[in-house]
């Protein structure tokens, strides 16, 4: 009676081999020293189509020897025992087309599923899924230049100074800010955080970018523009399409360099926070988030400001950041604006030093 093992010792013709055998993925079995002592007929097919030597990755040979060192160093710790599995992705180009696959390794147990005695490696096609996480990755690159590339220049004049900068904690920020000069008096500035981080928020940034400054050079007054706002934002995101949750906080400052006044609404965004002279002051929430209700009450605060006034705006994503609370976030930045002149620099210092965890933008600005 023949002897169904093969060479390797591995036994042939069960019900075990013959559902391996029928596999789609690439089956291989290795022993504790990484003798391949089995494959399956996908194995060996892909070998042969693509020139490859069966003498290197057939039964018998070691495949140990034809993995990175790192790769051998993961598959020896499932051998013996360390992890329970090993998933690992690699290209594997052929000449005429770039291919990755992913190999994942199990342990192999005896019977008695007590003792390792090797490893069954299955490598599977993924160049389907890789190459649409690149054409992803890239659609993604695009809309970040695109984002980054429509950053409001910095206003530098003789009484006035503003200046802002994001970082995203995904590929894309949800955080938006602009400032546009109404007359030779009058600046509107503001700074929106919408819902969330990453692509979606990202592109809504972007939609209600593009019509900032229409809104605010033609309704000028804060009120105004904050129901303008909210107004656009329930046509854009309201209208069935699978966006009813969604919001944003934000606070739109006009600024006047004559009348020395700061003119607000808070929409239910942290509390910016100012230096004028020797009083300082909070720009308090006074007004529901944009998008919240259909048609919310807007207020509008004013502040009388002296000279040598300055403020700054920031997203939640700043103070979370740093484990604080609302409150003493707004301590913080009130203590590190005291008798620090170029607030701008300091704050951009001390955001370079964060573990970001969500999308931060800060708007610094300086009256003289």
């Amino acid at each position: 009676m023949l002897d169904p093992r093969n060479k390797t010792g591995y036994v042939k013709d069960s019900i075990a081999d013959h559902i391996i055998q029928s596999m789609a993925q690439h089956v291989a079995v290795i022993d504790q020293a990484g003798k391949i002592i089995m494959v399956n007929s996908a194995w060996t097919d892909y070998t042969r189509i693509n020139s490859g030597n069966p003498d290197e990755t057939g039964e018998g040979s070691n495949y140990f020897s034809v993995c990175d060192r790192e790769t051998v160093r993961q598959l020896k710790m499932v051998l013996d025992g360390s992890i329970e599995r090993v998933v690992i992705e690699y290209p594997c180009h052929a000449p005429r087309d770039k291919r990755w696959f992913a190999m994942n390794v199990t342990p192999l147990k005896n019977a008695g599923q007590q003792k390792i005695i090797g490893a069954v490696i299955t490598h599977m096609d993924v160049t389907d899924r890789k190459l649409l996480e690149l054409r992803q990755q890239k659609d993604l690159d695009m809309a970040k230049s695109i984002q980054q590339r429509v950053v409001i220049d910095p206003v530098e004049e003789d009484h006035i100074k503003i200046q802002g900068f994001y970082l995203a904690s995904d590929q894309l920020s949800g955080d938006l800010y602009a400032w546009y000069k109404i007359n030779s008096h009058q600046y509107g500035v503001i700074l929106l955080d919408i819902m969330g981080h990453g692509v979606t928020a990202g592109m809504m940034s972007m939609a209600i970018r593009s019509m900032l400054e229409g809104i605010i050079t033609d309704e000028i007054d804060p009120e105004k523009v904050y129901l303008k706002l909210n107004d656009q934002f329930h046509k854009l995101f309201k209208s069935g399409r699978g966006y009813k949750n969604f919001f944003c906080t934000g606070i739109y400052m006009l600024l006047d360099i004559d009348q020395r006044v700061i003119s607000y609404v808070n929409a239910g965004h942290p509390g910016g926070v100012g230096v004028s002279g020797k009083e300082s002051f909070i720009l308090k929430s006074n007004n529901p988030p944009i998008g919240l209700s259909k048609e919310p009450k807007a207020v509008t605060n004013r502040i009388q400001i002296s000279e040598n006034t300055k403020v700054i705006l920031y997203t939640d994503g700043f103070i979370d950041s740093m484990g604080l609370r609302i409150s003493e976030g707004e301590q913080f930045i009130l203590q590190e604006m005291r008798g620090n002149e170029q607030i701008y620099d300091h704050f951009q210092d001390i955001v370079s030093n964060l573990n970001i965890k969500d999308d931060i933008a800060i708007v610094s600005v300086s009256f003289d």
